[in-house]
């Protein structure tokens, strides 16, 4: 599953451990922090010391036998992990279904900015560099790369719509992605950090841990500051794209 961050996306990662799934948090963040630097990015020296950081090494592991006897592998993947160097021909394996969940820039980069301040991003290294850390501009060339190698339209899924209409949109895709969905079974799971969490999900993960199911859709107005909104425009394209190409949930 390719999703920018803050995309509900580790929330999405326990309705799948619940049908249970194993699965694989950002297996290219450590990568990602080491080959930039990020040092400043929360749980930097925690992620490093617990997780490989040579994308040949993850490549291996995420190409490699299902954890814990597992039928079904999740694997959540975050775009803007994706630096030219990597090569993605594993997106090819025979057994990998490429998905994408996505959600819309305004909610993304205000979400965004409790951890990182994007408008000093913006300000110093171009609007171009800001919109590549919210990750949604990756998004295009790894679909681009799904695309090609799918006899049929790859499933795309957005957060809201999760939310919105959860038994609609999840049964719409695991049919797409074959996996069985019992739309009447509860989808629980106990609070707290989980056991396949990454090493930095103290730092980020806060409000999921606090969560024991999928909660309901309130609709908000967004206040985009407008140092924000050139990031939010350089985004949109992308997003639009893909939400096009949606699986849309029945009613």
């Amino acid at each position: 599953m390719w999703s920018p961050p803050r995309a509900r996306s580790t929330l999405l990662m326990r309705v799948f451990e619940a049908l249970g799934c194993a699965v694989f948090d950002e297996p290219f963040y450590a990568y990602w922090l080491r080959a930039l630097d990020k040092r400043d990015d929360p749980g930097f020296a925690q992620t490093l010391a617990a997780h490989p950081s040579d994308y040949r090494e993850i490549t291996r592991l995420i190409e490699g036998a299902v954890p814990g006897d597992k039928h079904w592998y999740y694997q959540k993947h975050m775009a803007i992990h994706m630096l030219p160097e990597v090569p993605l021909d594993f997106m090819a394996h025979e057994e990998v279904v490429n998905c994408f969940l996505i959600r819309d820039p305004r909610e993304v980069i205000v979400s965004m900015t409790e951890f990182r301040d994007l408008a000093e991003v913006a300000a110093n290294e171009g609007v171009d560099a800001a919109a590549r850390l919210v990750g949604i501009p990756q998004l295009q060339r790894i679909y681009e790369r799904a695309n090609t190698l799918s006899e049929t339209p790859v499933p795309i899924i957005d957060a809201n719509d999760v939310l919105r209409a959860p038994a609609a949109t999840l049964g719409a895709f695991c049919a797409e992605v074959g996996l069985p969905f019992d739309a009447s079974a509860p989808l629980e799971w106990l609070p707290g950090q989980h056991e396949a969490d990454g090493a930095w999900a103290p730092m980020w993960y806060k409000k999921v841990f606090a969560t024991t199911q999928l909660g309901t859709y309130q609709p908000r107005s967004i206040d985009v500051p407008a140092a924000l909104m050139p990031i939010v425009d350089a985004c949109m394209p992308t997003y639009e794209a893909l939400h096009a190409q949606r699986l849309v949930s029945p009613g």
